[in-house]
C-alpha cells in the first residue's frame, strides 16, 4: 500500500512531534523557539490528510471515515497510521479533518461516510450531516465539567456509585482531593490532609469560585479505566485496563503509571457504568475512571467512579492498546446512524 509523498511526510512529522526527540528538543530551546515549534506543530495537525486503503472484500460495502478535530498530541499520529485501520477491511478511505469553521467538510462520497469527532469541543462543533455515534450536547455538558457531573449524580440518585462530593467547607473530611472542574488527566488535582492545607488552598481560590470541587479521597494502589462504546446508554463494546500506581503516587495523571494491564471489568462495573449513562441516553465512545473500594455493599467492594470522559480515553491511543482502538472504531462504524 503506497501513500503520496506529502501524506507520508505529514504522518512522519506528526509522529516525530509526539516522540521523545521532539520533547527533548522543546525542553532545551528558548521560549521564542519553543513557541515557533508549537505553532508549526499545530499547523501540521491542521492539514487535512487522506489515507487510502485496499478495496473491501467482495460483498462488503466500502466505508469512508472522517476523523474530525484532535485532542492530545499523539491522537492524530496514531489515527493516521495505516496499521490502525488494517483490521477494518470495510474502511477504504480515512480523512483526518480539522475542526475549523472556515474549512467546510469534504463533499459527500458515493460510499457510506462515518464521522468520528475526537474532543468534547469537536463533538459540539461537529456537523451532523453524516452517519455518526456521538453524545448530544446535554451529555457532553454534564460529563465534561466535574461540578456538573457531581450535581447530575446527586439529582439522579446515583451517589452510591461515586466518591462523596462535599457541598460545603464544613462537610469536608480528610484526606480529601481537590479537582479543577474542567481539567483533563487529573492535572492540577491535589490531596489535602488537614484544615491547614485546605485553608492555604482556599486563600488563593475561594470555595465558591466554581473552579474546583472537593471530594472524598479513596486511596488504592490500583485504578481502573473502562473504555466503552455505547448507544442510548447501553454498553455495546468495552475493554478494561488496570493501572498500578508508582510508589508514593497518590494521583494517577494521564499516562503516568507503573504498569497497565488488560483485565476483565471488576464485578458490577459495567452495570454501574450503564446506570450512570442511561439517564443521559449516551451515544458514542467514553472512558470511565474508577476504583473498587476495599469494602462495600457487595463482597467484591463498591465501584467508585471518579469521572466519565465523553470521548475516547487517552490510554486507548497507546501502542499496546491498538487492538482495542480498532475494536472501538469498528463498533462505532457498525452502529453509527444517519442524522
Amino acid at each position: 500500500m503506497r501513500q503520496p509523498p506529502l501524506t507520508q511526510a505529514i504522518i512522519a512529522l506528526r509522529k516525530w512531534g509526539t516522540g521523545t526527540a521532539a520533547r527533548r528538543l522543546r525542553a532545551v530551546l528558548p521560549l521564542p523557539f519553543r513557541s515557533m515549534l508549537h505553532r508549526a506543530k499545530n499547523s501540521v495537525d491542521a492539514i487535512p490528510l487522506r489515507l487510502e486503503l485496499p478495496p473491501p472484500p467482495p460483498g462488503q460495502a466500502p466505508v469512508r471515515v472522517v476523523i474530525f478535530g484532535s485532542f492530545a498530541d499523539n491522537w492524530l499520529a496514531r489515527l493516521s497510521e495505516i496499521q490502525t485501520w488494517e483490521a477494518l477491511p470495510a474502511v477504504t478511505e480515512v480523512l483526518m479533518w480539522p475542526d475549523d469553521p472556515v474549512r467546510p467538510l469534504p463533499p459527500p462520497a458515493a460510499c457510506r461516510t462515518v464521522i468520528v469527532p475526537l474532543s468534547e469541543d469537536n463533538i459540539l462543533n461537529c456537523p451532523r450531516t453524516m452517519d455518526s455515534l456521538a453524545p448530544d450536547r446535554r451529555a457532553v455538558g454534564v460529563l465534561r465539567n466535574k461540578a456538573s457531573f457531581a450535581a447530575y449524580v446527586a439529582t439522579e440518585g446515583l451517589s452510591d456509585l461515586c466518591p462523596v462530593t462535599y457541598a460545603t467547607r464544613e462537610q469536608v473530611r480528610y484526606p480529601c482531593i481537590v479537582k479543577y472542574v474542567n481539567a483533563a488527566f487529573a492535572y492540577g488535582s491535589r490531596i489535602l490532609r488537614s484544615d491547614q492545607e485546605l485553608d492555604a488552598f482556599l486563600h488563593a481560590e475561594p470555595w465558591d469560585s466554581g473552579s474546583f470541587i472537593v471530594q472524598q479521597y479513596l486511596a488504592t494502589p490500583v485504578e481502573y479505566a473502562t473504555h466503552c462504546v455505547c448507544k442510548a446508554g447501553r454498553v455495546l463494546w468495552s475493554c478494561t485496563c488496570a493501572f498500578e500506581k508508582k510508589v508514593g503516587q497518590d494521583i494517577r495523571q494521564g499516562v503516568d503509571f507503573l504498569s497497565m494491564t488488560d483485565v476483565a471489568p471488576p464485578a458490577g462495573a459495567l452495570a454501574a457504568i450503564e446506570r450512570l449513562l442511561l439517564p443521559l441516553g449516551y451515544d458514542g465512545p467514553c472512558s470511565v475512571d474508577y476504583m473498587v473500594t476495599p469494602e462495600g455493599v457487595t463482597p467484591e467492594g463498591r465501584i467508585a467512579v471518579f469521572e466519565i470522559n465523553a470521548r475516547f480515553g487517552g490510554t486507548l491511543m497507546l501502542p499496546p492498546n491498538r487492538h482495542h482502538l480498532q475494536q472501538a472504531l469498528g463498533c462505532i462504524i457498525a452502529n453509527a446512524t444517519a442524522p
